[in-house]
Formats: structure tokens, sequence, C-alpha cells
């Protein structure tokens, strides 16, 4: 798994760089989380609606933070932000911690897209509600950049005629996926 954290030396995204690559909030999560992974998605292979662990996480956020009005926004029939609270704050609410570097990624990614809208520099929020954490997440230049490195990246996956060759991983038992990797 990529970590969002490490410097990078990609530079940043250009606006018009930025509308060719904009893609969904998943794929950027994917990305850090397998190669293999947002290759299948990218190819409209969907395995999340067969899997126990994506519905509890449904679940989870369709329960949590029912008070806040402005739920599931989306933005460019591209970019879904689990809730907006105030004017300021995104809020992404994740099932675990244990993919927190995609997560993280996943929201700097949405505050990029919003920024580049001209929505300001807005604040990210990553919500654990069954951890009852939070980590609030501001956008750095190193984050743009690797924002830039992910969306890069992603485009050379999706244009691959073969998924990625990875190695397999002790998550890949508990992946949606991984019976179209491992058989």
């Amino acid at each position: 798994m990529k970590s969002p954290g490490t410097a990078v030396t990609s530079k940043a995204l250009s606006e018009e760089e930025l509308d060719l690559l904009r893609v969904n909030g998943t794929k950027v999560n994917y990305w850090a989380i397998c190669p293999r992974k947002l290759w299948l998605f990218a190819k409209g292979l969907t395995m999340e609606h067969t899997h126990d662990r994506v519905a509890l996480g449904r679940l989870l956020h369709r329960e949590s933070y029912r008070n806040l009005p402005r739920r599931d926004v989306l933005i460019d029939s591209l970019i879904r932000l689990d809730v907006l609270e105030g004017e300021e704050k995104i809020l992404e609410v994740k099932y675990s911690r244990k993919f927190s570097d995609a997560a993280r990624l996943q929201l700097a990614y949405y505050l990029l897209y919003l920024k580049h809208l001209g929505a300001g520099d807005l604040v990210g929020e990553l919500r654990f509600p069954r951890d009852r954490r939070r980590e609030e997440l501001r956008l750095t230049p190193d984050l743009e950049a690797k924002v830039a490195e992910a969306l890069r990246e992603i485009q050379q996956i999706e244009n691959s005629p073969r998924p990625p060759n990875v190695a397999f991983q002790s998550y890949c038992l508990r992946c949606a996926y991984a019976e179209l990797c491992w058989g």
C-alpha cells in the first residue's frame, strides 16, 4: 500500500491536467491500496456488492451522522462527499482505520478537486465512528503532489490492457476482488 504521507518530488497538477485526469474518489482509494483492484474496478468489474465488509461499511455510513443535513453530496457526477459539515469542512466516513492512508489520499483528492472548483482551502476530516476517532486533514503541497502522482498513475493503469502484477498481501484474503486475483 502506498503512503500519502511520504515526501513526493512529483510536480503539482495544472488546472488543465486536473481536468484531464479527474476520476472518482474510489479510484484514488483503490490506487493507494492495490493497483490490480483499481484496474479491475476501472474495467467495470465491481465486486463490492457481494462483500459483507462493504455492506457493513454502507450500513455504518447510512446510520452515522444522520443529524447532519448535507450528506452524500454528488459533485460533477464524479465525487461523492459523505458529509458537508458547515461551510468549510468535508467529512469522509470510514468503517475502519486499516486503510487510513488510502482514505487520507481520497479525502485530499476531494479537497484538491473542490479547490480547483473555487471552493478555497477547505478542511477535511476522516471519521471512524466504530473507533470514535477523528483525524483532520489539510491540503499541503506534499499532499497535492501525492494526489498528482496518484492521478497520473491511475490514468496509466486504466489505459493498460493487462492488470498490474501485484504480490499477495495479508489483506488480500478479505478483499472483495480476492477470487478474481487469486482464484
